[in-house]
């Protein structure tokens, strides 16, 4: 049973006038006839007030079968949320189901096995070792789901959050040389806890410009754009013209493109500014990181590097927009989708150093009409790796030193919550060695939002 406060009031303050002209209908007509007048104005009057109140936000109470009553919330919860009922959180779920059907015209290999479900540069394999091994996988793993919640406290906002796809498994791995191409374990994307400004958790860098982000069919995204979710504590100061943040995160350094240093002494420390405005969306972050190296014997050292990134949207016409981002640093390293070493160790003077890195991408998104869009993409980056301190010839001549990349797609929305998209993707690989790789790939994929 429900019990409305206001609708209480209502019944309340009609009730007498009504029961008075009753009252009064039943005496002589002569002497009543000017009290009913008086009191159907005051009646009138009444009405009018109630309609008045009924406007404004009142607190109800609700009654359960139980007994109890439990207050319902005056304001409405964020859009997309529900009241768990007898609390005060509000929670969201969402997701989507995802198919992509994709073909190759080289194959990336056992060692890569990832590489055929969505694009990693530093997989494109090179001419000489594979000359032509098309390939065509239809699979489902970029399906994710994910959960969140809302709480009103007295620090401002509990915000909890966490999602996962099918993307887990050995085979995800740069590092992998086993597992099945068709693995879909689960895997944690995020995990977090949000309270005012304080963020703890696992989810995206605070060196990832997500704006930025171009809308592709293909999971994996331009060859040399900012990419990395992992485990951090960020702080977020804001403003009426955007905000700061400042964070120290996950260290977890390479210096080769698959073997840890295992030696991490500092966390990653990363700060940015983010400005919006009705001309767009910018951010600039620097990252200042030490990366080390001890073998327990001959190899003990360290060094601090740094990188920053700008990126943004630019509003164009009509609903276009035009994507951009530019990295540049000596320890940019895995935190790019290139994965170039995040230093190298110098045998000869015993030392950890590090070299230049740069990338970036221009992404221009055109809607041909409210439900159907393009994205063009080109994605460069290159390093400039000192060779001569490169331990031998073969890992010299493997090292990469230039990716290139290019989306073109097609998006249509059918209905609000089902995207279908063709996509055609050429990748471009070199090595120091002067041996290059290109990739062309067609890539159809059918997204269903579950809300």
């Amino acid at each position: 049973m429900k019990f409305s406060i206001q609708k209480s009031y209502k019944v309340m303050m009609l009730t007498p006038a009504i029961f008075g002209i009753s009252i009064l209908a039943m005496g002589s007509p002569a002497c009543a006839a000017d009290e009913v007048a008086e009191l159907k104005a005051q009646l009138k009057a009444l009405q009018q007030r109630i309609e008045v109140l009924e406007k404004r936000p009142v607190e109800t109470q609700v009654v359960t079968a139980t007994g109890d009553k439990v207050a319902a919330p005056a304001k409405p919860v964020q859009k997309g949320y529900f009241l768990i009922p007898g609390t005060e959180t509000s929670l969201k779920i969402g997701g989507y189901a995802k198919l992509d059907a994709i073909y190759n015209d080289k194959s990336t290999g056992d060692s890569h096995p990832a590489g055929d479900q969505l694009f990693l540069p530093y997989a494109i394999p090179l001419d000489k070792t594979n000359p032509d091994d098309k390939q065509t996988v239809l699979h489902a793993r970029q399906t994710r789901f994910n959960v969140g919640t809302t709480t009103d406290t007295t620090y401002g906002k509990l915000n909890t959050f966490f999602e996962g796809d099918f993307f887990g498994g050995a085979n995800i791995s740069a590092a992998s040389s086993s597992g099945s191409s068709s693995n879909t374990d689960f895997r944690v994307r995020h995990a977090y806890g949000e309270l005012g400004k304080l963020l703890a958790g696992q989810t995206w860098s605070t060196f990832e410009i997500m704006d930025s982000l171009p809308d592709t069919v293909d999971f994996g995204g331009p060859a040399s754009q900012t990419f990395m979710r992992q485990g951090l504590i960020r702080w977020t100061e804001p403003f009426a013209w955007g905000s700061m943040q400042f964070s120290v995160e996950d260290p977890n350094a390479t210096l080769d493109n698959s073997t840890e240093t295992d030696d991490d002494h500092f966390a990653d420390m990363i700060a940015r500014l983010n400005f919006k405005s009705e001309y767009g969306s910018y951010s600039v972050a620097a990252m200042a990181r030490e990366i080390s190296a001890d073998n327990g014997s001959t190899v003990d050292d360290s060094t601090w590097g740094g990188a920053i990134t700008v990126g943004g949207r630019i509003p164009a016409f009509g609903k276009d927009d035009l994507r951009f981002q530019f990295n540049y640093g000596n320890a940019l390293g895995r935190y790019m989708t290139t994965k170039f070493k995040d230093a190298e160790y110098n045998s000869l003077t015993r030392e950890v150093e590090t070299f230049d890195q740069y990338g970036g991408f221009l992404a221009y998104r055109h809607f041909w009409i409210d439900n159907l869009r393009s994205n063009l993409v080109y994605s460069y980056g290159a390093a400039d790796n000192d060779t001569s301190i490169i331990n031998t010839d073969a890992l010299r001549d493997a090292t990469n030193k230039e990716f290139q990349s290019v989306h073109v797609n097609l998006i249509w929305s059918i209905v609000p919550s089902v995207d279908l998209g063709i996509e055609y993707l050429h990748g471009y690989r070199e090595v120091e060695s002067g041996a290059e790789g290109e990739l062309n790939r067609i890539q159809f994929s059918a997204q269903y939002n579950f809300f």
